[in-house]
């Protein structure tokens, strides 16, 4: 087991006992399916990171987040990157003018950008960067804020994200 993935699991576990403790009466939803997390990558080409199987795994989404995000669902992880991908296949986006350094693509959305979670109110993604700028690190985390672009990196990987959650959850934010 990588330590990515041990961080991942170890973050849950700590997410978990915050929902537990904290918001007795939530449950949050059951792990996806091995089936399902395939078809996923069949359905964006691409193999995903194993820490975000894992998570996956765990916990296939959740409405109640962090700072008023949702963690998306395979289903909706599809939606978004469908629609965005339709966008790019269509030429609707060209070069970022903003929001944008040498860690990031110059570009509005990448297909190798996987969509994870979601701020409704201000309709920021953010994705796991497979495809990075030359100063960027495979699988760091980006944000798409839909005025001015890409931003980021925002954390080195998905597991520094998860934990990140976590500390948020604890201490009460």
């Amino acid at each position: 087991m990588s330590s990515q993935v041990e961080r991942v699991n170890a973050a849950w576990d700590r997410i978990e006992k915050h929902f537990a403790e904290k918001k007795p009466g939530y449950k949050l939803p059951a792990g996806a399916a091995a089936a399902d997390i395939a078809a996923l990558e069949i359905f964006l080409k691409f193999s995903l990171p194993e820490e975000f199987k894992v998570s996956l795994r765990r916990h296939d989404g959740a409405e109640e987040w962090t700072k008023g995000k949702l963690l998306y669902s395979i289903e909706s992880l599809k939606g978004e990157w469908g629609e965005l991908a339709g966008l790019v296949d269509d030429g609707g986006w060209e070069e970022s003018p903003e929001g944008n350094n040498e860690f990031i693509q110059k570009t509005f959305f990448d297909k190798k950008w996987i969509p994870f979670d979601a701020n409704p109110e201000t309709g920021h993604i953010s994705y796991i960067d497979l495809n990075p700028g030359p100063k960027g690190k495979v699988g760091h985390i980006i944000k798409l804020d839909p005025m001015s672009g890409p931003q980021g990196p925002l954390f080195s990987d998905f597991a520094a994200y998860l934990e990140d959650a976590a500390s948020l959850l604890e201490s009460g934010k």
